[in-house]
């Protein structure tokens, strides 16, 4: 099964996610770029929001079999929102 990831991530002061190498930015807010891209993953199945926080550290965020689309689930931290 193929799993499509959304990843949410700060560039140049600017928040953003991309997908299969196309960027949507920019977000005035990380709270902003995670909602977007939860959306546009809910749209697709088996997909998942991946937030990477630097350079070292990845946490799934929300998966498309969660009903929850506020990313807040799996103990998702809400920090700089």
């Amino acid at each position: 099964m193929t799993i499509h990831h959304f990843v949410v991530s700060e560039r140049d002061s600017v928040w953003q996610f991309s997908f299969r190498g196309d960027v949507t930015a920019p977000f005035v807010s990380r709270r902003a770029a995670i909602d977007a891209a939860i959306a546009e993953a809910g749209k697709i199945g088996d997909s998942e929001v991946v937030l990477r926080d630097g350079d070292v550290h990845s946490e799934t965020i929300w998966r498309s079999d969660q009903t929850d689309r506020t990313g807040h689930q799996d103990g998702a931290r809400d920090r700089n929102a």
